[in-house]
């Protein structure tokens, strides 16, 4: 039996100092369009006191909230994480020091590596029993994946799932429900391409 497991790992303390410029972009955001607190947390799908202490940099956001939020507000994950000018090159000098936004119950983990909107890299490993669900993303939104290592199985909406192998890749619409899994009995790892269309004000 497989536990199905949102993005629900909370960003680490390597992050904090991104949860704080989360933070300022989220307050930015919210004055530019002239939402109160109450309002904005309406519309994030968050609690108000979780909101106002996004803001005040004292919060460590799940994956499932940073979703919720940029869906909130049309921008993608990618926008919501970013801060300042967006160089020509982005480097992620060692992948290992990537943030982890996500962790599965037996051992399974992903790392953003880089991003630049509307297009995210992202490096998953799935332990034995892992799954990772995910609800529809934007409208032509689309994901690829390289698999490195194993097998995922993978899930689209009411379709049969496919499993993917070592060396295999696969290309599919984002803009239905999906899921990842371990089936196997080692470890999985895979390289993924998240295209998400946004448009919304920045």
């Amino acid at each position: 039996m497989h536990l199905k497991v949102r993005y629900s790992a909370r960003m680490t303390a390597a992050t904090n100092a991104q949860g704080e410029q989360v933070g300022v972009g989220v307050r930015r955001r919210r004055q530019q369009r002239g939402w109160t607190l109450d309002v904005a947390a309406g519309r994030l799908g968050v609690s108000r006191r979780l909101l106002a202490q996004l803001e005040g940099g004292q919060a460590n956001p799940s994956l499932s909230t940073l979703l919720s939020i940029a869906a909130g507000f049309d921008i993608s994950l990618v926008e919501l994480l970013a801060g300042g000018d967006k160089p020509s090159i982005s480097v992620q000098p060692d992948n290992a020091s990537a943030p982890v936004l996500w962790a599965g119950p037996y051992g399974g983990e992903a790392r953003l590596l880089v991003g630049s909107d509307p297009l995210e890299l992202w490096h998953w490993s799935l332990a034995p029993g892992d799954e990772r669900t995910s609800d529809a993303h934007r409208p032509n939104a689309r994901e690829a994946l390289y698999v490195t290592a194993g097998a995922v199985t993978l899930c689209i909406g009411s379709d049969d799932p496919v499993v993917i192998k070592r060396n295999q890749s696969a290309l599919f619409r984002a803009d239905e429900p999906h899921s990842y899994r371990n089936d196997g009995k080692t470890s999985a790892t895979f390289v993924l391409a998240v295209h998400e269309p946004s448009g919304g004000v920045p």
